[in-house]
């Protein structure tokens, strides 16, 4: 056999070594091999676009709630409003619908030459309103102006509900029955939400100003029978305490302890008044306001009271 035939032989390609343009061959791949993941994206992209309905439903639901309980304190709030303008609380700015100031008759105020806003609270209105209503509180310059109110049982009912009975905020302004009534107490402790729409008892921040503080001493408590002059003599940031309950405002030496680490405080933004005098002979009221970020704290107002014959308990 030639060797160049037999050569030529062994190196012709078969069917199973056959070359396409030179390139190697192509492995076919089965038809299913490219459905898959196609239909794993399609799966991936339906589970998508059902997590974003879902998402967008359950966030309408939350953003329909929250406008609902918006609108609902809002109304509460207004209703509040209408209902303390309907008694004769001034509101506004301070200044704006300030009574005239009259004699009062006290022999003692008149001594001191102190005159009284000429206010006079509908008591039966205000009874008909919310019998818990027993006192009316004015503190000229600021926008304190409102009834006080007392529930027999619960001592914090009216830090969330109103007159009418809603719940919900700006609340009442409001003492304790660890208090009476007849402000016979040694110290009336009473309390009013922060608000920020200056209402309620947010207008005390403004004795943070010593000039302030200096121009407006008078706190007007005002009762079916009497009208009880306070001097405002310390206001200062305090602890969360309850004044009542950790302070023994029966015992006289107790009391003088008390008003002497008062007094004493010189914390940053405490005013005291120079040349009032204030001991366990005297009584007084404490006005308790919280304190923007500082959950912990609590901004006081504190006066003497200047008439004491008018609770038929003359100094000695």
């Amino acid at each position: 056999m030639d060797l160049k035939e037999k050569d030529t032989r062994r190196t012709k390609p078969g069917p199973a070594n056959k070359k396409v343009g030179g390139a190697r061959p192509i492995k076919q791949k089965p038809a299913d091999a490219n459905a898959k993941p196609a239909e794993a994206m399609k799966s991936k992209t339906k589970q998508d676009r059902l997590l974003y309905i879902i998402l967008l439903v359950v966030f309408a639901g939350i953003l329909v709630v929250v406008s609902m309980m918006m609108l609902r304190d809002r109304h509460v709030k207004k209703t509040a409003e209408d209902i303390y303008q309907d008694l004769g609380s001034g509101g506004g700015s301070p200044g704006d619908s300030e009574p005239p100031y009259i004699e009062s008759g006290d022999l003692t105020l008149s001594a001191s030459g102190i005159k009284v806003p000429d206010k006079e609270p509908d008591w039966n209105l205000m009874k008909e309103t919310n019998k818990d209503i027993y006192a009316w509180i004015y503190i000229p310059g600021t926008n304190v102006d409102y009834p006080i109110v007392q529930h027999p049982d619960d001592n914090g009912y009216y830090l969330n509900h109103n007159l009418d009975g809603s719940e919900g905020y700006p609340g009442c302004i409001f003492t304790e029955n660890y208090n009476t009534k007849d402000f016979k107490d040694k110290n009336t402790v009473i309390y009013g939400h922060d608000m920020n729409d200056r209402t309620m008892f947010d207008t005390l921040h403004d004795y943070e100003d010593e000039a302030f503080f200096q121009e407006n001493r008078y706190i007007y408590i005002y009762l079916p029978e009497e009208v009880l002059v306070y001097d405002v003599f310390a206001a200062y940031e305090s602890g969360a305490e309850h004044i009542l309950s950790s302070h023994n405002f029966l015992n006289d030496v107790r009391y003088q302890e008390y008003l002497d680490g008062v007094l004493k405080m010189r914390s940053m933004g405490a005013h005291f008044r120079e040349g009032v005098e204030v001991g366990a002979q005297n009584h007084m009221i404490t006005l308790s306001t919280c304190i923007d970020l500082k959950p912990d704290s609590r901004y006081l107002v504190q006066g003497v009271l200047v008439n004491e014959a008018a609770l038929g308990q003359p100094l000695p």
